[in-house]
């Protein structure tokens, strides 16, 4: 791991938010980390030459993994996806997790999450679903979704953050191909003019699936997957 900077970096450390902290031994610029528990949240400071601190940043420490950067290099022999950098796998699968997990809603890794307390009303709906632990104190859970404040909680200042870990403890295989199909359509170039709908050819007029109004995506089997597996909406009356 390795910052993109223009200064030099002689040595990281790492404060994670569980766990002791660490410094890494640096090369050139680069360090491997070490493992940390699950899930978990690290700050990396790095550092230059004189030891001044050059940059800040966070590294998320989840659960697994949706796949490998290997399996995306093999998705199919018409794509050619093992010229690309690591970074461009990287931030691809990122993006794809990112809309199959906010369509889904929920994770399918577990990962550290936290909610916004104002200390109004007597229940607190939590902005991620499959809670099932927490991590501030004077707050109780009452689903995997909704906290309640213990007695003696109203006294503390406001507004707060309420942590907690959620996610599911696995990723069922359909899932996993699903944001794989997904990162290798993004990858791919596009002949489709922006904004288009359809087109007319000699063969008739072609329909295009346009995400946000035909599904969450432009791949119905990926739409399919995520209707099935995903969790809905809590809905209050």
């Amino acid at each position: 791991m390795e910052l993109d900077s223009s200064s030099p970096i002689s040595s990281v450390t790492l404060l994670p938010r569980f766990g002791e902290q660490t410094a890494p031994e640096v090369v050139e610029g680069s360090f491997v980390p070490p493992e940390f528990p699950f899930p978990n949240s690290v700050t990396v400071e790095w550092r230059g030459e004189s030891g001044s601190l050059e940059a800040t940043s966070t590294l998320e420490i989840v659960s697994g993994i949706y796949f490998t950067l290997d399996q995306l290099r093999n998705y199919s022999e018409q794509d050619d996806f093992s010229e690309l950098p690591d970074e461009v796998l990287f931030r691809a699968r990122e993006a794809a997790i990112e809309i199959f997990e906010k369509n889904a809603n929920r994770s399918f890794v577990q990962r550290l999450g936290f909610t916004r307390d104002y200390g109004h009303g007597e229940l607190l709906n939590l902005a991620h679903g499959d809670v099932y632990e927490l991590l501030s104190k004077d707050y109780q859970l009452i689903s995997d979704s909704q906290a309640c404040r213990v007695p003696g909680c109203h006294a503390l200042e406001f507004p707060r953050l309420v942590e907690y870990k959620y996610g599911l403890d696995g990723i069922p295989s359909a899932v996993s191909q699903a944001v794989l199909s997904l990162t290798a359509y993004m990858l791919r170039p596009s002949n489709r003019p922006i904004g288009a709908t359809g087109e007319s050819s000699d063969a008739g007029y072609i329909h295009f699936t346009i995400a946000g109004r035909d599904g969450f995506t432009p791949i119905p089997e990926v739409n399919a997957v995520i209707q099935q597996f995903g969790r809905g909406f809590n809905l209050a009356w």
